[in-house]
């Protein structure tokens, strides 16, 4: 995305936040021992008319879209114990909009009759996705021009896939494996000695049957193989990873998401024409997650868990090109409070982040889950978007990706405290 406002430079300083309300998120927490998992998937399509314009860049201008590469999808995983429901949603979209992702996850809580806080709203991230989806002079920069019918669309095709997951779930298997298995294959787009996360790590759920059901892939690049001058909605190399994976396991359902990938992207040795990196890339992310697959080992019994809780943010650090805003114009331009939730399979703790988290930032969040006991999984992009995560050394750097954290140097340390906070009531932890 195009630097629309600048981050100011602040005089770096600890942050002040206050805990979150506990008390409830704890009361959130069902735990009644292990029992039979079910599990249920669904898949629909949600590319918008052509013409409709596309989002990703601002040198687009909010063109309208010229034609199809390949059409844009949302991906469902429903996961049930009997007592508590998991929602997770895979689209291939740039982000959910703050608004969009609140209305609509109050709508799948209301209509499957679960809580809002165990469901995750998860774009891919890519930078060929439906636009028009956010109202208001800043998103429009970059999503084009607002088409109410356009985000109700897929609103509704995203709600009504949830439902066909949750009423046609089934006894399941499952098993999680990470390892660093795209080492070479991404950089760090910010600094070329900066740190890389060649992580993958694979949710496989599987019928009783062993066959896969759904597979959930879990990577940290940029989906910007297709630039700006390409005119043409594509998932970008999520698509080509849900693509070969559905082909090589009929029936399933892929589901991509982005970790920390706020200064990550493909290698640039894959190749010169953009085609040619994508489909080089796709297939290299998807070769490597079926050999997860292959070797991970199943269990047939799960305890689920959902919970949550609102923290408050820093004040916004906003400037319009050199000049600063004053804080409560930043207050009326940006939230003053997010709200935050975990959902858990066994030991998995899965950390929807609301923010583009660079890989520095994405490891401290991480560290901050690990250091109270529990296994993070962290989908970026997810349930919201509240502009970059940086660390204080990379805010002082004044990067692309300073430029867009919009809460200034401690945004992440913020993010951070409430996570371990939240994570801490988790009962089930590592003895």
């Amino acid at each position: 995305m195009t630097v629309l406002f600048l981050a100011g430079c602040a005089p770096l300083h600890p942050p002040v936040s206050t805990p979150p309300v506990l008390e409830e998120a704890k009361g959130q927490i069902h735990l009644a021992g292990t029992s039979p998992l079910m599990a249920g998937i669904a898949k629909v399509e949600i590319t918008p008319p052509v013409g409709t314009p596309l989002a990703g860049y601002a040198k687009r201008r909010g063109k309208p879209s010229v034609g199809i590469r390949d059409p844009l999808y949302a991906r469902v995983l429903t996961l049930s114990d009997g007592q508590d429901t998991l929602v997770f949603v895979s689209a291939d979209l740039l982000i959910f909009p703050p608004p969009m992702a609140r209305a609509l996850a109050e709508r799948i809580a209301k209509e499957s009759k679960i809580l809002p806080q165990a469901v995750v709203l998860a774009a891919t991230h890519t930078h060929s996705g439906a636009g028009a989806i956010a109202p208001g002079f800043l998103y429009e920069k970059v999503f084009g021009r607002y088409q109410a019918s356009v985000e109700e669309g897929i609103a509704a095709r995203i709600s009504w896939a949830v439902g066909q997951a949750i009423r046609g779930q089934q006894r399941a298997h499952w098993g999680i494996q990470e390892g660093p298995s795209l080492a070479g294959l991404t950089e760090n787009r910010a600094s070329p000695a900066g740190s890389v996360d060649a992580s993958l790590s694979v949710l496989l759920i599987a019928s009783d049957a062993a066959k896969p059901l759904a597979v959930l892939v879990a990577a940290s690049a940029h989906p910007t193989l297709l630039d700006s001058k390409d005119l043409r909605f594509s998932a970008d190399y999520p698509g080509e990873v849900c693509r070969a994976l559905e082909s090589a396991y009929p029936g399933a359902v892929v589901l991509f998401v982005n970790g920390s990938a706020g200064d990550l992207r493909p290698k640039d040795l894959l190749g010169s024409d953009p085609e040619q990196r994508l489909k080089r890339f796709g297939s290299a992310v998807a070769e490597a997650a079926a050999g997860f697959v292959s070797g991970i080992s199943l269990r047939s019994h799960a305890d689920l868990a959902a919970w949550g809780a609102e923290i408050p943010l820093p004040p916004p650090q906003i400037h319009l090109g050199a000049i600063p805003l004053h804080p409560a114009i930043g207050r009326r331009m940006r939230p003053s409070r997010v709200s935050l939730n975990l959902l858990s399979l066994e030991e998995t703790v899965f950390v929807p982040l609301p923010v583009e988290a660079t890989r520095e930032a994405g490891q401290g969040l991480a560290a901050a889950v690990r250091s109270q006991g529990v296994q993070p999984l962290l989908i970026g992009y997810a349930n919201g978007y509240l502009g970059y995560a940086v660390t204080p050394w990379e805010y002082q750097r004044r990067t692309y990706e300073a430029g867009m954290s919009w809460y200034g140097p401690f945004f992440g340390e913020v993010l951070a405290d409430g996570l371990a906070a939240l994570s801490n009531l988790y009962p089930k932890k590592k003895k």
